[in-house]
């Protein structure tokens, strides 16, 4: 019997297997703003002001009518996975059970493999890189309405997934399997194109995969989508790959992309 949150994609709840009825998109934000506040208090000020930029005057009374909803919904029998929305001292405090959250587990995830890469264990960072990778379902929070406090969340949670899909690419090159992180790495690019750690991780697999014509080419592609869109050139160490690549000089890049 488990209950599992998701906040990496559409913010979804289920209870063994079955999805749970959050209800409108402004009770599905209530629960991913105490999500992202899980175990804290939270008053019903920053409810409020997590909610709307211009609060209505029924803000507070729609605020504890989404709360009470969200406690019929998310109770379950005696001998399940208990949630609670408990008040406290002039706030609520959501408690669920731990690692019921996907953000948690993923941050878990990408913890082990930062280890795992510590002690140059690369097939277990690629493990724990492949979970977090997966807990990724689009973007992060969708189907909530959209505030300052959940649009800066949803940036920061992007960011979070884009690095552990690039920190996974790296290390797959890392492995020998350049060919498999190829396409990943050009999906990535084509909602980020101004990621240059995932140019340069192409321009890498490009090559170890011997494709330099391609790698070179792509290396030039970056450089004027450099200068169009901000109007500077590469990095040095992405200039650096550049020119080894240009020369055929073996194994450019080598551990660039590694954190």
């Amino acid at each position: 019997m488990t209950i599992t949150f998701a906040l990496l994609g559409p913010v979804r709840a289920h209870r063994d297997g079955r999805e749970l009825r959050l209800g409108t998109p402004q009770q599905r934000s209530t629960l991913a703003v105490l999500l992202l506040r899980a175990g804290r208090l939270v008053t019903i000020d920053e409810l409020v002001e997590a909610l709307w930029e211009r609060p209505p005057e029924t803000a507070v009374a729609a605020v504890r009518t989404y709360l009470s909803r969200l406690r019929r919904v998310l109770d379950a029998p005696p001998g399940q996975p208990r949630v609670r929305i408990d008040w406290r001292d002039g706030g609520y405090v959501f408690l669920a059970p731990a690692y019921s959250l996907d953000v948690t587990r993923f941050q878990q995830h990408t913890l082990r493999a930062a280890d795992a890469l510590r002690r140059d264990d690369l097939e277990g960072a690629a493990f724990e890189l492949r979970g977090a990778v997966a807990l990724h379902h689009g973007q992060p929070l969708a189907g909530t309405t959209g505030s300052a406090f959940l649009d800066a969340h949803a940036v920061r949670l992007s960011e979070m997934c884009r690095d552990a899909a690039l920190d996974l690419a790296a290390v797959t090159v890392e492995l020998g399997h350049p060919l498999e992180a190829v396409p990943r790495l050009r999906t990535l690019l084509a909602d980020d194109p101004l990621t240059e750690r995932g140019h340069a991780l192409l321009i890498t697999a490009l090559y170890r995969a011997g494709r330099r014509p391609e790698a070179l080419d792509h290396y030039r592609r970056l450089c004027r989508i450099l200068d169009s869109e901000l109007g500077i050139g590469p990095s040095p160490e992405v200039q650096d790959l550049g020119d080894r690549v240009a020369r055929g000089e073996p194994d450019p890049g080598a551990r660039l992309a590694l954190r």
